[in-house]
C-alpha cells in the first residue's frame, strides 16, 4: 500500500503497562512527546477494576491537565459504582459519578486514589502537553 500524507498523523503504538500496577492496561499518548501531533496534548486511559493509590503525594505540572472519570459501561454512562479521591491544593474531593476534574497549571494536586471500585471505571488523563512531567515529590 502507497504511503499516504497524513500516515504520520496516525499512531498505533498506543499500548503498555504500568509496572507500579500491573493490574492496569494503559493506552495512550504520552509516550509519543512531541512525534505527534508537534506535541501540543497527552492522553492516557486506564481501565480501573480495583482500588489503589494512583499518586501518593502532591505535585504541579507546567500545563493544565484533565483527569475525567467515567462509567466503563458502554450499555449505561451512569453506572458509576465508585468512589475516587482527588486533592486540589490540600483540599480533598470526592468522585461518586462520572466527572471531570480541571486542574489548573501550576495547581498542586494529589494524592489521586482509587478508594472503592465496585464497577471498572474509565480513566481519562488529558495533559495539555507532548512533554509530561511533575513538579515536587513524585515516588510514583
Amino acid at each position: 500500500m502507497a504511503k499516504g500524507k497524513y500516515d504520520k498523523n496516525i499512531l498505533t503504538d498506543l499500548f503498555w503497562k504500568d509496572e507500579k500496577n500491573p493490574n492496569l492496561s494503559v493506552s495512550g499518548t504520552r509516550h509519543a512527546g512531541d512525534k505527534w501531533g508537534g506535541g501540543y496534548m497527552s492522553m492516557d486511559t486506564d481501565y480501573v477494576t480495583q482500588a489503589h493509590v494512583m499518586i501518593s503525594q502532591p505535585h504541579i505540572h507546567k500545563f493544565p491537565q484533565y483527569l475525567n472519570f467515567y462509567s466503563a459501561n458502554p450499555k449505561d454512562a451512569q453506572d458509576f459504582d465508585a468512589e475516587v479521591e482527588v486533592t486540589i491544593e490540600g483540599e480533598k474531593h470526592i468522585i461518586k459519578q462520572p466527572s471531570s476534574v480541571y486542574i489548573p497549571a501550576g495547581t498542586h494536586h494529589g494524592p489521586v486514589v482509587f478508594a472503592r471500585i465496585n464497577k471498572p471505571i474509565l480513566f481519562i488523563d488529558i495533559a495539555l502537553s507532548g512533554d509530561y512531567s511533575r513538579e515536587g515529590n513524585t515516588p510514583d
